[in-house]
């Protein structure tokens, strides 16, 4: 995958009204249990030489999670985001492939509770345009889907008639707007 002309240009800063990071996991394998982060911040840089580098992050107890009790189980609580301990989830790319169809695969490292692992998303950008204010935007619809267990996040039942109660694979998905930095 290649790209006969770069993108991006310049260093571009997340439009947190118009993006979103989110996650999905199945629940009882009867519904996807989606979840979202309000608070959170990203930055793309891209280099005269052509290397582009994705930095993000997301305030773990921004999470859109409601009920008291369900909200302190999952980001406060040992079993998952731990967030008095580790309040940041952060992600930091090692390497961009931008293709001329505008396919993206971002590989980086994901951090969630102070553990990081090799993650590849893959999706689509958009090239610069500018907005109808003069504002210089491009975009990054990303997913992946990652195993939970590998952050230590091993919480589990059994269900009576087999079965998980909470899947153990992720879809981690990342749709971002960024604007040009003047």
């Amino acid at each position: 995958m290649a790209i006969a002309v770069q993108p991006f240009d310049g260093t571009y800063k997340l439009d947190p009204n118009h993006s979103s990071f989110q996650f999905s996991v199945q629940h009882l394998g009867l519904s996807s249990f989606r979840a979202s982060f309000a608070d959170i911040d990203a930055r793309l840089v891209a280099e005269e030489d052509g290397t582009i580098a994705l930095v993000g992050n997301a305030r773990a107890d921004s999470i859109s999670i409601v009920d008291p009790d369900f909200r302190a189980h999952v980001v406060h609580g040992a079993d998952f985001f731990e967030a008095d301990a580790h309040p940041l989830v952060v992600f930091r790319s090692t390497a961009i492939e931008l293709g001329d169809d505008r396919s993206a695969v971002v590989t980086g490292e994901l951090e969630i509770r102070g553990v990081s692992r090799p993650v590849t998303a893959s999706g689509t950008y958009s090239p610069t345009i500018t907005d109808p204010f003069g504002v210089s935007r491009v975009a990054l619809e990303l997913r992946a889907t990652v195993d939970r267990r590998d952050w230590d996040m091993s919480w589990q039942l059994p269900l009576p008639d087999g079965g998980d109660a909470l899947g153990w694979e992720v879809e981690v998905v990342a749709d971002i707007e960024l604007v040009k930095e003047a």
